[in-house]
Formats: structure tokens, C-alpha cells, sequence
């Protein structure tokens, strides 16, 4: 079995031993409505990690998603604030376009003027922010959180049968990153690009132009969470998104991706998200406050980056020791 296969089945058993245990302790956790629930609490967190995934597999981090989303946010809430007559289609592409932007910029930084990409997309961090600030809805010189009253966009909040749009897209995304991961040459040329850049570089791939495709991605990605969360939430606030990339970073984690490169996949980001989202879900039933949260999933972004060190170092090991024993069998067959 494929080293990557174990890592996604470990994956998908922790999601399962985790769901048991909270299952067990609690006789609300298993109902359809919780389900629902926190399959939607994972679908934001979700859809973005779908495009992290591509940059961590290029050994590159995206700090930045968080305060994209705001201000993706905060522009489309300005426009249906000042301007309810435009139609919701026209917001959304103008969402999408704006995150794909806001990635081709932390590219372009990263690629172009050869800066660190925790560097970059910290920097990143700071001036999508800072355009959240600048681009919020003001009344008398301050900023206002006036709700957004747009019946026609609050409908992309909704459910069809308990199951919530966001979750359907959510599952799209991971339908899509996942293909285009595996079954395109754009995919094989991303894990190159983060196995070994020297060897890409020299077999004719352009990296730089891979790594901008990765954040562009990430940046589509950012776009479309930041339409279902401003849907959710009625409003833009500049503390929008504020620990997002946290959450997402945990779940590409989680599911198996390493910062190395190379290795990971979106179905492992998603395990990784329902994972953070059942984690959440299930604190919250124990009536722990949100400082436990911030510690647990630190300790587990701790544990999970331990382990696949470790994992990492056995399988390598295996592999010499297969190795080995296979030319000592042929020298001794000759």
C-alpha cells in the first residue's frame, strides 16, 4: 500500500476515534442536526484548505488566508450596502476574482522578488487587513457592522434538506482539487515542484510559475469561503476571518500534508477539516471555553507534525532496509 493511502487511512481513523468518543460521552453529538452542523463549520475552513493543500505540496505556506477573506468580505458587503441593485451572480464572480488576485499578488512576491513565503504572506497578511480597515462601511466617521439585508444572498446560507450549500460546494472543491491534483500534468508538475525544485527546475518545469498557480488557487478558494461566510454572518467586520488560516493550516496538517512538500493530498485536507470541525463541535459540547480551543489545536497541529516526522523517518528507513536485503538477494543469487 502506498505510504500516502496509510497516511490518509490515519487520517480518517483519527476522525473516526474522535467521532466515537465524543458519540459516546454525548447523546446530542450524533443527532442529524449536529451533523449537519458541523459538516458547515467544516465547509469554510474546508474550501480553503483545498487551495492551501496546493501550496504546502509546493513546501510553501499561505498566512494570508484569513485576512483575504475580510476583505473580500468587506468589498462585496460595500456593494450590497451602496449597491443592492447588483445581481448576486455579478458579486460572487467579483468575490472569486478578488481572492484570485489577492493570491496572485502573495505569488508574485513569493516567485518574482524571492521572498521567504512565510515572510510574503505575513506581509500579506498585514495589507489585506489593512484594506479590510480601509474599505469597511463608515456612519459618522466610524466603523459601522450594519447588518446586510439582501434577501437573494442570505439564500446561499441556506440548506436543502438539512444539507448546506456551502457543504455541497465544500465537497465540489474537494471533487475538483483532488482531479486536478492527480489526473492532470498541473498536478504532477506541483508535487515535483515541492519533492525536489532543483530536479523541476532541471527536468524543465517552471516552479515559479507552479508555486503562482498554487496561491492563485488558494486564492479562488479564499474568494468562494468568503461568499458563504458573509452570507452566513450579514455583515463584514474587520475582525472577519481573524485566526482563519490557523484553522486551515491545522486541517491540511491533520490530513497528512507535509511542509516539505510533496506529499498530501485534498482528501486528506478534508479528513483534516471535519477532524478541526468535530474537535470544535465536540468542545463546545463539553462547555469549554475558547482559550481550551486555541490550546487543544495547537497541541494538535504539535502532535500531528511529531508523528509525521517520525512516520516519515520509519517509512524512509523501511525503504533503505527493502533496499538493502533486495541487492544482498541478487548479489547472492549471482
Amino acid at each position: 500500500m502506498r505510504q500516502e493511502r496509510i497516511r490518509r487511512l490515519i487520517s480518517a481513523g483519527l476522525l473516526a476515534l474522535l467521532i466515537l468518543i465524543f458519540s459516546l460521552t454525548s447523546e446530542y453529538f450524533l443527532t442529524p442536526n449536529n451533523i449537519f452542523t458541523f459538516l458547515r463549520d467544516a465547509s469554510v475552513t474546508g474550501i480553503i484548505a483545498v487551495g492551501v493543500t496546493f501550496v504546502i505540496i509546493t513546501a510553501g505556506i499561505d498566512l494570508s488566508t484569513g485576512a483575504l477573506v475580510a476583505v473580500v468580505c468587506m468589498i462585496a458587503a460595500n456593494i450590497l450596502y451602496y449597491l443592492p441593485q447588483v445581481p448576486v451572480w455579478a458579486i460572487c464572480i467579483l468575490c472569486i476574482i478578488l481572492g484570485a488576485a489577492g493570491g496572485y499578488f502573495n505569488g508574485n512576491v513569493v516567485t518574482r522578488l524571492k521572498l521567504p513565503d512565510f515572510i510574503a504572506t505575513l506581509a500579506g497578511q498585514g495589507i489585506f487587513r489593512g484594506l479590510a480597515m480601509l474599505f469597511a462601511i463608515r456612519e459618522a466617521g466610524r466603523i459601522s457592522n450594519k447588518v446586510i439585508k439582501n434577501d437573494s444572498f442570505t439564500l446561499l446560507s441556506g440548506h436543502i434538506n438539512g444539507l448546506y450549500l456551502v457543504t455541497m460546494v465544500f465537497f465540489l472543491m474537494v471533487i475538483i482539487g483532488q482531479l486536478i491534483l492527480k489526473k492532470t500534468k498541473l498536478g504532477v508538475y506541483t508535487y515535483a515542484a515541492g519533492a525536489n525544485r532543483k530536479s523541476a527546475d532541471l527536468s524543465g518545469i517552471d516552479t515559479g510559475r507552479i508555486k503562482r498557480i498554487a496561491f492563485v488557487f488558494s486564492g479562488i478558494c479564499c474568494g468562494i469561503a468568503a461568499i458563504f461566510l458573509l452570507a452566513r454572518t450579514g455583515a463584514a467586520t474587520v475582525e472577519l476571518g481573524t485566526g482563519l488560516e490557523f484553522d486551515v493550516i491545522a486541517a491540511v496538517v491533520v490530513g497528512g500534508c507535509a511542509f516539505s512538500g510533496g506529499r498530501g493530498d485534498v482528501i486528506g485536507s478534508m479528513l483534516g477539516a471535519l477532524f478541526m470541525a468535530v474537535l470544535t463541535n465536540g468542545i463546545y459540547k463539553y462547555h469549554l471555553g475558547s482559550e481550551y480551543q486555541v490550546i487543544i489545536k495547537g497541541a494538535v497541529i504539535i502532535i500531528m507534525v511529531l508523528f509525521d516526522s517520525v512516520y516519515q523517518r520509519y517509512m524512509e528507513n523501511k525503504t533503505l532496509s527493502s533496499g538493502k536485503r533486495a541487492e544482498l538477494e541478487k548479489g547472492a543469487q549471482a
